[in-house]
């Protein structure tokens, strides 16, 4: 964990194709370029952003991050795998399409890669995992080193020491649902050693079989599915097996089992069997141990389908309306009301508000819309998709002064976002100005070479 973080910038280089996609990718002196041929063999579409730091200690895996003037963090599309010794595409990228240079970090995203900032501004020059983290403040404990003066996690009853792990290691699913929401009122960082993880959040899981997803953060989601957590009381806990200090784990399952089958060494090491190393379905190159502890583990399959089921509450017990939440999946009358039960609870829910003020939209209530994006902007000055929101309803309304002061207005605040480009272009074109409207386009298409409705927008520009 003191390695999660590494605060200087790549030191070596190197190409790589991603063939699916069709980009290529530099990397030189601290600078990850990206760029396209055109029919003559000419570079296109050229992106380049600096590699401010790098998220993963390198056991697996090393992401780069880039910030920006903003002070947005974005995961840049290259990644270190050290069983490739060398240079591949990040978690999540390996497609045809795929966020390439645009993909930002949020704040829930770096919870679990970095210590907790002192400050808001910190946030976008995060440190390593520190103490603090399993131990909560350390600040008494630094005036007066001696027992008493910090918190020792083994003296938790064994709930809240397994929840010093799982705020980071239990993860469900990594895409198609939400894994979890936090509680009304609780900010990311919030969340300290010793008290429930219910009270911070609520986890969600598919209904389906969680057999054919091993993913690379399911280490706590797939022992708590094995026999030997839920037949122990609840005393299993990580480190049972772990050393929290050095990442070092010992045999402890001849703690309960005799061994019978087995000659009995010393040496036994039960986890080679029972515990098998396996390809993760959302990382790439990255080989993790299933903590599906069995007898005869049987091999997960990649399972890549989209989910259409319900979400169910796991481990924690979601309350029914934020369960009614996480199984939202269209915009009607009904998400309308499960936002605003939301909202009644915690005024200040950013997320949901802002969705709310899309799903209005989307159901052509642009009054109320626009009531909601104002409030968002109101808790978050430059929150884009409220600004998004607010651009498209001014835009349905002819109001294209407005709209593109909305949409100008978001493009300050995250220049990198194809999409705002898109509804520049479309602004301009409405407001006659063909020269700005193909800028915008073209500019859509470069940060995004993929965007099919841009190319079409243009096209018809006869640009």
């Amino acid at each position: 964990m003191g390695r999660s973080i590494g605060e200087r910038p790549v030191s070596f280089g190197g190409e790589y194709f991603h063939r699916l996609s069709n980009r290529h990718y530099r990397v030189a002196d601290g600078v990850m370029l990206r760029y396209q041929l055109d029919g003559q063999k000419q570079r296109i579409n050229e992106i380049e952003k600096r590699v401010d730091f790098a998220i993963g200690s390198g056991n697996h895996a090393v992401t780069y991050v880039h910030r920006t003037e903003q002070g947005r963090l974005l995961e840049l599309p290259l990644s270190w795998y050290r069983t490739l010794n060398g240079w591949g595409m990040s978690p999540g990228y390996d497609s045809p399409v795929h966020q390439d240079m645009r993909r930002e970090i949020s704040d829930a995203c770096l919870f679990c890669h970095a210590a907790y900032p002192v400050s808001r501004e910190a946030r976008a020059r995060p440190k390593s995992i520190d103490c603090a983290r399993c131990h909560g403040g350390a600040q008494a404990h630094l005036k007066r080193p001696e027992k008493g003066t910090i918190l020792n996690p083994s003296r938790l009853p064994a709930a809240r020491q397994l929840e010093v792990c799982l705020q980071c290691h239990l993860e469900t699913v990594s895409q198609g649902i939400a894994d979890s929401f936090r509680q009304p009122g609780r900010e990311v960082f919030t969340f300290r050693p010793g008290e429930s993880l219910e009270s911070y959040k609520v986890y969600f899981d598919r209904a389906d079989a969680a057999e054919p997803r091993f993913e690379v953060n399911h280490a706590g989601y797939r022992m708590l599915q094995s026999a030997c957590y839920r037949k122990s009381s609840g005393k299993m806990t990580c480190t049972t097996c772990h050393d929290p200090h050095t990442a070092r784990a010992r045999n402890a399952c001849a703690d309960c089992h005799a061994l019978v089958k087995h000659t009995r060494q010393v040496d036994t090491n039960c986890a080679e069997c029972h515990m098998a190393k396996r390809a993760t379905n959302d990382a790439p190159h990255v080989t993790m141990t299933d903590h599906w502890i069995r007898v005869k583990p049987v091999e997960p399959k990649a399972d890549h389908t989209a989910y259409p089921g319900p979400v169910i509450s796991f481990y924690t017990k979601a309350d029914v309306d934020t369960l009614a939440m996480a199984n939202i999946r269209t915009p009607n009358a009904e998400a309308v009301a499960i936002y605003e039960k939301r909202l009644a609870k915690d005024g200040k829910d950013i997320g949901a508000r802002a969705a709310l003020a899309n799903t209005l939209l989307r159901l052509g209530r642009r009054d109320a819309a626009v009531a909601e994006a104002e409030r968002v902007l109101r808790l978050e000055r430059e929150h884009v998709g409220a600004l998004l929101t607010l651009g498209v309803a001014r835009a349905m309304a002819g109001d294209h002064a407005q709209a593109l002061a909305a949409f100008e207005r978001a493009r300050r605040a995250n220049p990198d976002h194809a999409l705002i480009w898109l509804n520049l272009g479309v602004t301009h074109a409405a407001m006659g100005k063909r020269d700005e409207a193909e800028r915008a386009f073209r500019e859509a298409i470069r940060l995004q070479p993929d965007f099919a409705e841009a190319r079409q927008r243009l096209a018809e520009l006869g640009r």
